[in-house]
């Protein structure tokens, strides 16, 4: 091979390698998942099936419900500690709800810089089982995102209070939100999240049905709204044949964008 062909070959491979990181930093893949603590339908707790259903999806920032660390129900295994390492991401985790000697609730997994945490208890008023919203606060894009993960509750009243909690926490930064909210899109828990955020899936088509239940998906009570800062350039929820055993919810992923400083796409 001559000097001038090695040249250019390797002048082509840096081009595509350039290519390829470009279009990895325009778009930001988040997934959200109710994973049932790791229990299928099988009843079978499979860690494993859960973080391969995940990795399949490639995401950059996954949020996670129905989490369990250190419960007897799950043979005491941390699991946001084991989910990280398989999925090769940093695990933030806060519990809601302690029992039997161990912690339940949302964990954000990402390898993107986090640069702050914290969680927010959401309010409880008919003293049902206790929720909150994990706020982690990552760098992408040049940009500062809240990544807001959350799982309200199973009464209308509750999840109304719980919505308007959340919209309080609403700060500057480009906002993420994803999670199990247990309503339909025109519920007054979730219109009060639309008047101030995106919904990610803007028409109902095969693939965008519904998250539960997983063999004949009807409802989608899972979702991830953006704030105007974010284009959507895909939605999707996730229903095949591993994704109907794994857990008692679809995964449901959306690759975003910023927009330009000027608003433009």
């Amino acid at each position: 091979m001559t000097g001038f062909k090695r040249h250019t070959i390797l002048m082509l491979a840096l081009l595509v390698c350039c290519a390829a990181l470009t279009a990895s930093a325009e778009s930001l893949v988040v997934v959200t998942y109710n994973i049932r603590h790791g229990r299928g339908m099988d009843d079978i707790v499979d860690l494993e099936r859960i973080a391969e259903v995940i990795r399949q999806l490639e995401p950059d920032i996954v949020c996670l419900q129905e989490v369990d660390r250190d419960l007897p129900r799950t043979n005491h295994v941390d699991m946001p500690e084991v989910l990280a390492e398989k999925l090769g991401m940093v695990a933030t985790f806060e519990p809601n709800y302690q029992f039997s000697g161990g912690d339940y609730g949302n964990a954000t997994l990402t390898a993107l810089p986090i640069t702050a945490t914290r969680n927010v208890a959401l309010p409880n008023p008919t003293n049902a089982e206790p929720r909150g919203c994990l706020i982690v606060t990552v760098e992408w894009g040049g940009k500062t995102v809240d990544v807001m993960n959350t799982h309200l509750g199973l009464n209308g009243q509750e999840r109304l209070a719980q919505a308007e909690a959340i919209v309080r926490e609403l700060g500057d930064n480009p906002i993420i939100l994803a999670g199990d909210i247990n309503e339909n899109a025109t519920a007054p828990g979730m219109q009060r999240l639309l008047a101030r955020l995106q919904d990610t899936i803007e028409k109902q088509t095969d693939d965008t049905r519904g998250t539960v239940p997983v063999d004949a998906p009807t409802r989608r009570i899972d979702y991830i709204l953006v704030c105007d800062a974010f284009e959507t350039l895909s939605a999707t929820i996730i229903h095949n044949e591993a994704t109907r055993i794994a857990s008692d919810h679809l995964p449901y992923k959306a690759v975003l964008r910023l927009r330009g400083e000027d608003g433009s796409e």
